[in-house]
């Protein structure tokens, strides 16, 4: 709900198994976007209770 709350499209995701009630994490890739939506919506979730760490962004650019 956030991710789409800032118009972020979802390319794809991966998360490893983790053991019960152990934090995980979870790579993210997303479509082209706005680095401002971006950066709103990552507040947001690193505002959740649910999430164990800052979130990490990494830029993906392609090369010409």
């Amino acid at each position: 709900d956030i991710l789409g709350k800032h118009d972020i499209s979802i390319a794809s995701l991966m998360q490893k198994e983790g053991g019960e009630g152990e934090f995980v994490p979870v790579v993210l890739v997303t479509h082209e976007t706005v680095e401002k939506n971006m950066l709103a919506a990552l507040s947001e979730i690193d505002e959740l209770a649910s999430v164990g760490a800052k979130s990490v962004m990494l830029r993906i650019e392609e090369q010409e």
